[in-house]
């Protein structure tokens, strides 16, 4: 192998391709990088066992050939190098791939291509054409919702499922859900349950690319996310995601029309206060005119803030959990939302308000506070 390629598209192409590994990774071999040099092109593929990045670069090769390199080390040593053309060539009989760029030179160990596990295969006949940039929207709007441990899969996964209704997304993680629809897309049903991670990193693909793919191995058991020159791998999550229309609540007592930056303001300044552990408790209190919100904690004290608010309904409360609310809130592009719920023991539905009756929705579960239900039994 024996290439000369340009030191900002490899630096990217390296940064890309170790967003798949891991600390603990379960073989030796895969804290490598696979580099592939054909006519024209170098491909890079990196994997975690779970999964894997593909991606290509143009290069000026020589001589075609494969080796796999230390991919950190290599990824470090590339972005400290001038922005010149940097050579790569691998010496067989050392086992060392040479790379100098500029004044540097440097050998690095390599290891058997043979030995770096190959990603399963792309049935193309099964792609779903997506829109880039309404992709990363959606994930956007779910991806955080997932659950952050792997002990419950199914929730640490995001859905994607194709239907009538079009391309839906969704995740949950037993306090919240969150579920974006694409009602642009068409085809065939197909579903996929792919772990969170896979489909942030793949989110962060979109930003430069116009159009997206899906493509499911031929064993339905993975899914190709192509953006671009980059593919994202991902094994898929064996089981059923919770019937998202049996957990969204269809009617509700009380409904609230609130600016969503003044919004995002009050709960975040009310955040501050309402601390307990790793939940930080705000009470919502709707009534004629506003949402006023209130935090005390034992070691804190106590801030209370108010935003202008359309209220409907019946004037009651309900306890969240404002750092999740707040990690909710930080996905919101529309001006104005509503809020909807039954009672302070009912999950709170909060939807952007947009002229095409979007199903896009939150859900967040309330928090049962002593004090809320010691209020609510005096108002009664």
């Amino acid at each position: 192998m024996d290439l000369t390629v340009d030191q900002s598209s490899l630096n990217r192409a390296l940064r890309l391709a170790c967003r798949a590994l891991s600390t603990r990774a379960p073989l030796p071999i895969l804290q490598n990088v696979l580099l592939a040099a054909n006519a024209g092109s170098l491909a890079l593929t990196a994997t975690d066992g779970e999964i894997g990045v593909v991606t290509t670069v143009d290069a000026d090769v020589m001589q075609s050939g494969r080796t796999a390199a230390p991919a950190r080390l290599l990824a470090e040593y590339v972005a400290q190098l001038p922005s010149e053309p940097l050579r790569l060539r691998l010496d067989q009989g050392a086992r060392r791939l040479q790379a100098s760029c500029g004044r540097f030179s440097a050998g690095l160990s390599t290891a058997d291509p043979e030995e770096f596990p190959m990603l399963p295969p792309a049935h193309e006949e099964s792609a779903i054409n997506l829109d880039a940039r309404q992709l990363a929207r959606a994930i956007e709007q779910v991806a955080f919702a997932a659950a952050r441990d792997d002990s419950r899969p199914i929730l640490a996964a995001v859905l994607l499922e194709l239907g009538e209704r079009g391309l839906t997304l969704a995740a949950a993680d037993g306090f919240r859900l969150a579920r974006a629809v694409m009602a642009e897309v068409t085809g065939s049903e197909r579903h996929f349950l792919a772990p969170a991670r896979a489909v942030t990193e793949f989110g962060r693909l979109l930003a430069e690319a116009d159009a997206a793919r899906l493509v499911p191995t031929p064993d339905d058991g993975g899914l190709h996310l192509v953006a671009g020159a980059t593919t994202l791998f991902t094994r898929l999550v064996d089981g059923r995601f919770p019937d998202i229309e049996r957990v969204v609540p269809r009617e509700w007592r009380t409904r609230v029309v609130v600016q969503a930056a003044s919004f995002r303001q009050a709960v975040r300044v009310a955040g501050l206060f309402g601390k307990d552990g790793q939940v930080r408790p705000v009470i919502f209190e709707a009534r004629p005119g506003g949402l006023r919100l209130v935090a005390r904690g034992d070691e804190t004290g106590e801030a209370e803030g108010e935003v202008t608010a359309l209220v409907e309904g019946e004037a009651q409360s309900v306890a969240l959990n404002s750092r999740l609310l707040a990690e909710l809130l930080d996905t919101v592009d529309s001006p104005q939302l509503e809020l909807t719920w039954s009672s302070p023991q009912s999950p709170v539905v909060i939807r952007e308000i947009r002229h095409d009756n979007s199903p896009d929705l939150w859900l967040t579960m309330p928090l049962h506070l002593p004090q809320l239900v010691r209020h609510e039994a005096q108002a009664a």
